[in-house]
Order: C-alpha cells, then sequence, then structure tokens
C-alpha cells in the first residue's frame, strides 16, 4: 500500500519532529544567553510530562473498544512508531552505550558484549513478524492470556497466562520507574524518591484517562523525541569529533585511533602493575570469604587503630569517615559483610577482564565469552517475541497484513536508535583513552571531575598503585545511565543533556504505559471478569481495569524506590522469563494442532519454573544466604540472565511429550 506524505502518521512524525528541533533550538540561544542549566534541563522535564499528559486527557475514552486495543484501527505506520517507543526501553536506551563502551561488542571472553544485545533485541522483531503478529490480530482478542484461553478453550491456561504476563511485566515495569526516577532527579534536582512519583504522575494520566487509544497516541510522539534526541545528539557529536554530522562515518574514522591507543595502553607497564594489584586484593578478598569471621575480626582492630591514630593527628573528616566506610566496621553481620566483599571482588574482576578497545579478546577457539553471547542472543530474541506488553500491538490495527508491517516499521526506527547509540560509544571511548588514561589524578579532565561529582555520580576513579596517575584498570563507568554525560564528556552544550534525558525519560515512559496496561488488563479481565464476574458490564471492566492499573503503578514506584540492582539486569531476567513461559506454549500452540490443554499448562509451568529456578539460585542474596556458590549453581558456565536457554527447550518439550501422552479430561 502506498502511503500518502499527508496521511496523519506522516503528520504526527513531521510536526513532532519540527516541534522538538525548534524547542532545542531556542533552548540553545538561552544556554548562550546565560540561562542557569538547570532552568533549561528542567523545561525539558515540565514539557514532556505535560505534553504526554495532555494527550492522555484529550484520548480519554470508557469505551472498552477504544481503551483495550484503540479501536483496532490504528495504521501500521503509527502503529510501529508506538511498538518501536514501547520497546525502546530506559535500559536500551540509557544503557546500551554504557555496555557498548564499558564491554565492547563481544566481551571479554567470560560474559557477553554489547553486540549480543544488539543482535537479540532486534532480531527478535524478526521472529515476531515472521511467527505471530498476524496470527495474533487475526484473533480479535484483547489480552495474550484470553488469546491463548481461547486456542485451548481453557480458563486454566488463561490463568497461568495472566500469571506469567503479570510476572514478566512486573519485573520489566520496576526497571522502567527506576529509569524514570533517575532521570527525572537528574532534570529536576529532586531526590531519586520525588522523581518517581513526579513522573510517574505523566504516566498515570495518559494510561488511567484513555488506555491503549491514549498510549497509542503518547508513544507515537514518544518516538519521535526518542529518534530526535538520539539522533541529533549523534550529529552534534559527530560535528565535534570529525567535523561532519555522520554519526557512524565517524565511528568508523575513530577506530583505528581507538584500537592503537589500547594496544598502547595494554603494554603499557603502569597498567600491567595496576592490574596486579587489583589481582593481589582479589586474592585478599578470597581469603577473607573463605573465612569470614576470623578476616572480620583482624580487620575490625586494624580499622579500629587506624580511625584511634586519625583521630589523634587531627586528620580530616573526610579520612576518618573514609576509614570507617571498611565493611568490616560498618556491617553488623558476617552475611552482610561477605556480600560487601564479594560486590567488591566483582568489580575489580571486571576491572582488569574488560577490553580496553572494541576487537575481540584474544584468546583461541571457543571460549566461555561466546557460549554466554550466544545465549543471551537466544533469550533475547525468544524474549522480544513473547513479550506480552509488545504482543499487544498487534490487536491494535485493522488488518494482519497491517500488523505486520507495523513490524517493519518498528524494526527500522530501532535500527536508527541502535546505530546511533553504538556509534556514540566508540566515539566516547575514544575520549576515555585519549584525554582520561594518563592523566594525573590532580589533573584530572573537567568533564572527569564533574561526572565524579555528580549527585548521580557517573564515574569513579581509584589509584590501585598509587602512582597518581589514571589507568584504564582504575576508571569504573556507570553504564546504566552513563549517556546521560555524554554532553559534558564531548563538550557540547549543556541543552543536549535535557534533550537526551527527554528521549531517556520518553522511552522509560512509553514502555511504563505499555505495561502498566498488561498488567492492569490481566488482573481485570483475565482474572477477576473470567471468574468471578464474567457478565460485568463494559463500563464495569474498563473502570476496574483503571483503578488496578493505579494500584499497580503505586506499588511498582515504591518498589523502585529501593533501587534493587542494575536496570539492565532486570529487563534482562524479564526476557528469559517471558521467552520460557510465552514462547513454547505460543509457538506449538499456533503451529501444531496436536497441542492439548494439559500440554499447554505443562509447557509454562515447566518452561517458567526451569528459568525462574535459574535466575533465583544464582541471585546474589540468594547465594550468600544458603552459603553457595556460582560454581554450583551454573549451568554451563552460563549467566543467571541467560535462563531462557533452558526453559525454552524444557517448556517445548514437555509441551510436547504431554501432548502424545495425556489425553485432555472432557
Amino acid at each position: 500500500m502506498t502511503m500518502r506524505l499527508k496521511s496523519w502518521p506522516w503528520r504526527l512524525l513531521l510536526g513532532g519532529f519540527a516541534g522538538l528541533v525548534l524547542v532545542t533550538l531556542l533552548l540553545l540561544l538561552a544556554d548562550l544567553a546565560g540561562v542557569p542549566r538547570a532552568l533549561v534541563n528542567g523545561f525539558f522535564l515540565v514539557l514532556s510530562i505535560i505534553g504526554y499528559a495532555v494527550i492522555g486527557m484529550f484520548c480519554r475514552t470508557t469505551i472498552p473498544e477504544e481503551y483495550f486495543v484503540a479501536g483496532r484501527r490504528i495504521s501500521a505506520p503509527l502503529n510501529g512508531m508506538a511498538t518501536a517507543a514501547d520497546w525502546i526501553s530506559a535500559a536500551s536506551f540509557l544503557g546500551l552505550t554504557g555496555l557498548l563502551l564499558s564491554d565492547g561488542l563481544v566481551g571479554d571472553g567470560q560474559h557477553p558484549g554489547g553486540l549480543a544485545y544488539l543482535l537479540g533485541w532486534t532480531g527478535g522483531f524478526c521472529l515476531l513478524g515472521f511467527l505471530f503478529a498476524a496470527k495474533l490480530n487475526v484473533s480479535q482478542a484483547v489480552t495474550i492470556p484470553e488469546f491463548l484461553g481461547r486456542r485451548f478453550n481453557s480458563v486454566a491456561v488463561r490463568w497461568l497466562a495472566a500469571w506469567g504476563a503479570i510476572l514478566c511485566s512486573s519485573i520489566y515495569l520496576v526497571a522502567q520507574i527506576y529509569g524514570i526516577g533517575l532521570v527525572a532527579s537528574m532534570l529536576s534536582g529532586l531526590t531519586f524518591e520525588l522523581g518517581v512519583f513526579l513522573a510517574l504522575g505523566g504516566v498515570l494520566l495518559c494510561s488511567f484517562l484513555g488506555g491503549m487509544r491514549a498510549v497509542t497516541w503518547t508513544q507515537g510522539v514518544q518516538c519521535v523525541v526518542i529518534v530526535v534526541s538520539m539522533v541529533v545528539l549523534g550529529m552534534a557529536v559527530s560535528f565535534k569529533t570529525q567535523g561532519h554530522p555522520f554519526v557512524t562515518v565517524a565511528a568508523a574514522q575513530s577506530l583505528p585511533q581507538i584500537e592503537a591507543r589500547a594496544q598502547q595502553i595494554e603494554v603499557d607497564p603502569a597498567e600491567q602493575s595496576t592490574r596486579e594489584v587489583i589481582r593481589l586484593r582479589m586474592s585478599h578478598l578470597d581469603a577473607k570469604i573463605a573465612d569470614p569471621v576470623y578476616a572480620r575480626e583482624v580487620e575490625r582492630q586494624m580499622v579500629m587503630r587506624q580511625v584511634a591514630k586519625a583521630k589523634t593527628e587531627n586528620a580530616p573528616l573526610r579520612e576518618i569517615q573514609r576509614l570507617e566506610a571498611n565493611p568490616a566496621w560498618r556491617e553488623s553481620t558476617v552475611d552482610r559483610l561477605v556480600g560487601a566483599w564479594q560486590s567488591e571482588r566483582e568489580v575489580l574482576a571486571q576491572a582488569i577482564s574488560r577490553p580496553v578497545g572494541f576487537q575481540a579478546p584474544n584468546l583461541e577457539g571457543w571460549n566461555q565469552g561466546w557460549f554466554n553471547s550466544l545465549a543471551l542472543v537466544f533469550c533475547l530474541m525468544l524474549g522480544t517475541a513473547a513479550l506480552p506488553h509488545v504482543l499487544v500491538r498487534s490487536y491494535t490495527t485493522a488488518t494482519p497484513a497491517d500488523a505486520q508491517r507495523s513490524v517493519v516499521w518498528a524494526l527500522f526506527i530501532i535500527v536508527v536508535v541502535y546505530l546511533c547509540a553504538s556509534s556514540l560509544a566508540v566515539l566516547l571511548k575514544s575520549f576515555v583513552l585519549t584525554e582520561l588514561v594518563g592523566a594525573h589524578l590532580d589533573q584530572l579532565p573537567d568533564w572527569a571531575d564533574r561526572l565524579k561529582l555528580r549527585k548521580l555520580a557517573l564515574l569513579s576513579i581509584q589509584d590501585h598503585n598509587q602512582d597518581g596517575i589514571v589507568q584504564f584498570a582504575d576508571i569504573r563507568l556507570f553504564n546504566d545511565y552513563l549517556v546521560l554525560g555524554v554532553p559534558e564528556i564531548t563538550h557540547i552544550s549543556s541543552v543536549f543533556t535535557g534533550l537526551l534525558a527527554a528521549g531517556a525519560l520518553a522511552a522509560a515512559l512509553s514502555t511504563a504505559d505499555g505495561l502498566l496496561l498488561t498488567i492492569s488488563n490481566a488482573l481485570a479481565q483475565d482474572l477477576y471478569f473470567q471468574t468471578a464476574d464474567p457478565h460485568a458490564p463494559p463500563l464495569r471492566r474498563v473502570m476496574l481495569s483503571k483503578i488496578l492499573l493505579m494500584v499497580v503503578a503505586l506499588l511498582a514506584a515504591w518498589f523502585a524506590t529501593n533501587r534493587p540492582v542494575s536496570i539492565l539486569f532486570w529487563v534482562t531476567c524479564a526476557f528469559s522469563l517471558a521467552a520460557s513461559t510465552f514462547f513454547p506454549v505460543m509457538l506449538l500452540g499456533i503451529y501444531w494442532r496436536g497441542m492439548t490443554r494439559i500440554g499447554a499448562v505443562a509447557a509454562m509451568v515447566s518452561g517458567l519454573a526451569v528459568s525462574l529456578y535459574y535466575i533465583a539460585s544464582n541471585h546474589a542474596w540468594v547465594q550468600m544466604h544458603f552459603h553457595l556458590h556460582a560454581a554450583d549453581t551454573l549451568w554451563w558456565g552460563l549467566d543467571s540472565v541467560c535462563s531462557g536457554v533452558f526453559g525454552v527447550p524444557v517448556g517445548l518439550c514437555v509441551g510436547v511429550l504431554v501432548s502424545r501422552f495425556v489425553r485432555d479430561s472432557n
């Protein structure tokens, strides 16, 4: 079908692009005129939240068809934009550049690098388009559990699918709200907790009032913000570094210099000395972890003497506080102390194993890193094709062909964003290797000092060999939100910080919108009304979904304020759980007529159980509490986030075997 340039999805795209560029230009002029940076960044935050809330109010509805599936009349381009915004979460927008900068493309020989995420996240849309998009659209269902319940004519299947969707989406939602808090607090200067609830108000006004109808329009605008912010930032950094606006070309031009500098750093005696000191510290930590009671007592006595000496000599308060921050002095229990030692050891191990440049480690043949990379690609691809909040977008188009075309549009948009993010990682690496590595600690680049002193620090430096010079192994970058420091590192206007944060906020809010709808609809449509009130009037169904949406949002915000773990860890776990729970049952249920109700239940339960067990048994808290070791709980050395590589085959095999040998009861 030929798209006319004047069709409304194109007007939305072009109008949003022009408006955002105009606002950015005006704020650039304000920055040059001396307007305070906090005021400029705060303007981006306020404008974003108000804009999304206004869309939600204009699109408010109580009509079930509009609230749940946007009337099933969304065009392929707009649905593709909404799907892309729904998909580009805080983890990928905020974390991908930092991950590539820190871990390189292929990792360190033990853990996967950024390339696995790029291949898995984009490849999953190919599976979604080929396998599920058109089939879901034909079903005319409202939720994924409803689709599975109809396919197998089973309330039990629908119930299990609903709980699976709630679990996967809740884990994903916490990560998004965590990202919202980071961005909102950075832009507004408020505390993390207030930033979470401030930005969450915009999410609720959109999702609560208009459901999928409002979310679709909002996500279309958010897609424009995401793409423009990343592309414009990439162009600005490219022009600053190479003198032209083509960021991918600039990255390719910078790679030879980066690899030459990386080789110099690898053979530098000072770098080798730093790594040797780190290895010695790791061996000491291993000894402490092996006998924590004795190690704690010895270290407490040593700290006590050092603190007493510092107080006697009237040492600076900062020095005394540094001594008292020692885990052996601060932690009240041995378990927490061991956890602190294990965390320190993990950070040190990453410091000496991560690649300096972007070339693959000099390892012969297959290694653990390659296995982890392939396993992660597998989990992310199948998880993408099975995430409930992404799958439901197939219900909003008018025809199956439009559902498939919208996946193509989404994939195109996502590739553009990821190309810019990957190129930015390359350009940032050149600044780190040339300006920071080799600098004296008392003569750091101005951007390094600013990143260290931020309320949400993006950089920390520890002089391990005490030579007063920064080595690569001394540097720790905080991947979760490092991309927010790009303007400072590359010496471009601080307005781009606000623009980038607006894109990150749009990514987190758009994904949170879709997740909240998925969870509230599963609770209302698939659990409550399916059993307690199957003949409820449409208005009551919509109102209960709205109430549950608000309750879920508040609970997720409360949980996110505890800052549980990294954003990327939560998101990757959600992918593995979604792949293990939904991919086997959907693949077999759609393409194999022999799949039975009992087989569907067995496939979901077994896949989810295996994946959930693998993640839980390898979590740091569980291992510390039950005195386990990673060598005992990791299967074939694969990271816990790759649990889907076990859950999916188990779900497929169990589903086939049970369907073959166990008949459905009438």
